[in-house]
């Protein structure tokens, strides 16, 4: 007698929509947890790049005496010493370099540095290097396109490629401190904040105290052609009278003016111009930027910004890394920009200040 053969067990369409159903409830519980996750670890490695960037700078101090300028010169001076003449070519450097790139040698990218200022004078204890921002030309000067890797954060989307420039275009999250001082933040030496045009700030002008004056912050890249991140409303005036006028620049998180397109602030790290290397510590962190001109080669009022949820990561003078939220007290964002004395701007102008006599609270 025959057996019928045995029943071969299988899913359902029932319990097979079950589980799709359970995997899904699955994902949808972990997904944020694993997003926080790799946020927080991205936000630790910006702020440890902070970190790297201020080790950087207070060992370029003690080899120099003093800091980094954010704009200077490299066009090379004659071997007699004769006085520094600024060159107008714009294959040259017309007095544009960033101070980041004097930090190289110290962010163990010498060969780099090497190759930028090869056969230069020396003024004094800083070199002079040969070839500055070669605006029109870029791609007949390979080196500023290199990638610096602790120039980036990881957080922080890549901005549009600069036009008519090789693929990499220098990217670079992270700005200079000009502090409350707003216009002439690209070409005067009376800079507020610990960097300014040819600056040499020495840890000694900080009488804030180091542990109260901010160095560096961030700058996230644009993800597209309206984020306020790494673009700025260009051909705009009045910021320095009245910095809040920038605000309103920007609708959710998007402009609705017309922006600087064609040049996204977070390319070229070798440009000292103030819109490429600089913030101010005016507006909250994640405003928007402006700028008074359309190409961006004046002055402006710039912002930190970032990708990281509530606020932006900063450098202090004495080494560390710290966030700080959105929400920082600004005090009167609609004061003019001061000359001297207290900063108008709260705590968040105080920390942007080397010396402006104010006490800082908790933030």
């Amino acid at each position: 007698m025959s057996h019928p053969p045995p029943r071969r067990r299988a899913f359902t369409l029932i319990e097979l929509l079950v589980v799709v159903a359970i995997i899904a409830v699955l994902v949808g519980l972990l997904l944020p947890a694993v997003q926080k996750t790799r946020e927080a670890a991205a936000r630790a490695k910006c702020q440890n790049n902070l970190h790297q960037l201020g080790v950087a700078l207070h060992h370029y101090h003690d080899a120099n005496g003093f800091l980094v300028f954010s704009r200077g010169p490299t066009q090379p001076r004659q071997a007699s010493g004769a006085a520094h003449r600024r060159n107008s070519d714009p294959r040259g450097n017309e007095d544009t370099i960033s101070g980041l790139v004097y930090l190289l040698p110290y962010l163990e990218q010498g060969p780099l540095f090497d190759q930028i200022s090869g056969g230069t004078f020396m003024d004094g204890t800083v070199p002079i290097l040969p070839f500055g921002m070669p605006r029109d030309f870029a791609q007949q000067y390979p080196p500023w396109q290199a990638r610096v890797p602790l120039f980036e954060c990881p957080s922080s989307p890549r901005s549009p490629e600069y036009p008519d420039r090789r693929p990499y275009n220098g990217r670079r999250n992270y700005v200079l401190s000009f502090g409350d001082r707003i216009q002439n933040n690209h070409t005067s030496t009376a800079h507020r904040g610990a960097f300014g045009f040819n600056s040499r700030t020495r840890i000694t002008d900080i009488t804030d105290g180091t542990s109260n004056t901010v160095l560096m912050s961030e700058q996230g890249g644009n993800a597209d052609a309206a984020d306020f991140h790494g673009l700025a409303a260009n051909n705009r005036s009045g910021m320095n009278t009245n910095p809040s006028s920038c605000l309103a620049t920007v609708t959710s998180g998007r402009y609705t003016v017309p922006v600087m397109s064609a040049r996204p602030m977070t390319s070229l790290w070798h440009s000292g111009l103030a819109s490429h290397v600089g913030f101010n510590t005016v507006l909250p962190p994640n405003s928007p930027n402006c700028i008074n001109e359309n190409w961006g080669d004046g002055w402006g009022l710039m912002s930190a910004t970032s990708y990281h949820a509530g606020g932006v990561n900063v450098l202090l003078g004495d080494g560390s890394a710290r966030f700080v939220p959105n929400g920082i007290d600004v005090g009167n964002s609609s004061a003019p920009e001061p000359a001297t004395g207290p900063s108008p701007y709260g705590v968040w102008g105080a920390l942007g200040t080397r010396a402006g006599g104010e006490t800082v609270g908790s933030y």
